[in-house]
């Protein structure tokens, strides 16, 4: 599995929402419904699964209850047996982060890769980090890794600081 590339792929569909915004509402991309962006997220790795996954042989599910604490936003099923469980979170906590890393951990399937991917609203001030992206890296149990991390500028009415959106993608293990 192309891990990096499936970074790339949510950080441009993160920006493009930004952009299709943009003319729309005076907020940008934490404007967009945290399951709306799992969805199309699901829907652009199914426009050329064979990029991420080395197949088109691929089946994906949104809101998938894998026994695990709650449904999982995006489950992709390959026909070899692999999956993909990925939960999202937009603009939350740390207590919320952790928790969806919690619920990814209790999957105990050897063919899962669980990914965490979180959209960060961090005041531009405080870039790279304002405190919940080392949280997550900090915890020691389950391990969790960096597959991608990057960030662009965002609108919103919210604060008076610049806010910029961290796209973020861990691997749990």
């Amino acid at each position: 599995m192309q891990l990096e590339k499936l970074g790339q792929l949510i950080y441009d569909l993160a920006k493009q929402e930004e952009r299709d915004l943009a003319p729309l509402a005076p907020e940008g991309i934490f404007y967009m419904p945290e399951l709306a962006f799992a969805y199309q997220c699901g829907k652009a790795v199914m426009r050329d699964p064979a990029a991420i996954f080395g197949t088109d042989k691929v089946t994906w599910h949104r809101e998938r209850d894998l026994g695990n604490g709650g449904p999982t936003d995006l489950l992709f099923e390959l026909d070899d047996g692999r999956q993909l469980a990925i939960e999202f979170k937009l603009r939350s906590t740390s207590r919320a982060y952790q928790a969806d890393v919690n619920k990814l951990a209790q999957i105990d399937d050897g063919n899962c890769t669980k990914l965490f991917c979180a959209l960060v609203d961090v005041f531009s001030k405080d870039l790279p980090d304002d405190g919940r992206q080392r949280h997550i890296e900090a915890m020691s149990t389950p391990q969790v890794t960096v597959v991608f991390k990057h960030e662009f500028a965002t609108r919103q009415q919210r604060y008076a600081s610049a806010v910029s959106c961290v796209v973020a993608l861990w691997q749990i293990h």
